[in-house]
């Protein structure tokens, strides 16, 4: 595989290797967590598409790829926790979720693995679900037993529902906001007393519209595949209410693949703080 990747900024013309291109670029604090995100899209920015096969959307087929899959492997590699949504548990019931959630269990991904535990991390990062409904399938989330799992819910959340998950041995319900949905505005503080720092969110557009809404997001990685998807049906990055003011992100640095997907290219782009 060729690593060359081509910097457009901060240092344009700069070669890069794309094998460790993220590592080490999540800082530790200790005042806060630091929340971080990553998408890969079209140019017409669809982050999903229906799948002909399935119930659920899946990223699209022409945009999928192995580099970037790779990358955000490497960002996971750096959390000690992750963020994840319950549609991904009611997926993996269904056999519909496109993978494991990080860091994978590939071969190609020993070197991950193992520089987790150079840096003194667990060997995987445990695991937060957003959930207003708390419909969530305990046969997944056992999947991962080995990880503390932590179900993040609103403070209207059914006690019924709220206890029947908490009895499970590995899981604990907490509770951020007083409606039904997630108030992400508490969020960093609450997962910072509990000792994180480094959170990665894997989830969908509505949980970074929370994140975001609750100024909860410090940084998004955006890979930008050079193709146009079309389609009346799609996710993109955010969905829910216009932001007023409008989140802004600026560029961190800016990087050019030409080897895919295949005839086309992608940009990796980081942005935020």
């Amino acid at each position: 595989m060729n690593n060359d990747i081509l910097e457009l900024y901060p240092d344009s013309g700069k070669t890069r290797s794309l094998r460790g291109l993220y590592l080490g670029q999540i800082p530790a604090t200790t005042d806060q967590p630091f929340i971080y995100t990553n998408y890969i899209a079209s140019i017409d920015g669809r982050i999903a598409l229906p799948a002909t096969d399935r119930r659920s959307s899946q990223v699209p087929p022409a945009i999928a790829n192995s580099r970037d899959w790779r990358l955000f492997q490497e960002l996971a590699a750096q959390a000690d926790l992750l963020i994840s949504s319950a549609r991904y548990f009611r997926q993996a019931v269904e056999q519909e979720a496109q993978a494991e959630l990080p860091v994978g269990r590939a071969h190609e991904f020993d070197d991950l693995r193992d520089w987790r535990l150079e840096q003194g991390l667990s060997p995987q990062p445990d695991i937060a679900v957003f959930s207003a409904s708390l419909d969530i399938p305990v046969e997944a989330l056992r999947a991962y037993a080995e990880r503390k799992i932590y179900i993040i819910t609103g403070g209207d959340a059914d006690p019924k529902q709220v206890d029947s998950l908490a009895r499970e041995n590995n899981v604990q319900v907490i509770q951020c906001g007083d409606a039904r949905h997630v108030d992400a505005t508490e969020l960093k503080s609450t997962l910072g007393k509990l000792g994180y720092q480094r959170i990665y969110a894997i989830a969908g557009p509505s949980v970074l519209h929370a994140l975001v809404h609750g100024n909860a997001l410090d940084r998004l990685y955006l890979t930008t595949a050079h193709c146009l998807l079309g389609g009346e049906k799609f996710d993109t990055i955010a969905r829910g209410p216009e932001f007023s003011p409008a989140c802004k992100l600026p560029l961190r640095a800016m990087y050019l693949d030409p080897h895919m997907p295949e005839g086309a290219g992608q940009t990796l782009a980081v942005y935020g703080r």
